[in-house]
């Protein structure tokens, strides 16, 4: 996926986040190689009923080709 948004699609960043406590998910956002932004204490999250706290990631293009020259 991220090949085709950076290679295809000349995407120039990738946003993806986890919820508090999803270390699944932050562990594959990290071994990727996203990096942590910012990190919001109340995002709502109505499908629950309730609020937790978000984190945000990125990976720009930059990021994504230095990755694949030391693969």
């Amino acid at each position: 996926m991220l090949r085709r948004a950076f290679e295809d699609l000349g995407v120039k960043r990738v946003w993806c986040g986890y919820y508090d406590g999803n270390e699944k998910s932050r562990r594959v956002q990290e071994k990727l190689g996203f990096r942590p932004q910012w990190t919001n204490d109340a995002v709502p999250v109505p499908q629950m009923g309730e609020t937790r706290k978000g984190h945000v990631n990125l990976m720009t293009a930059e990021d994504w080709r230095a990755m694949q020259e030391t693969e």
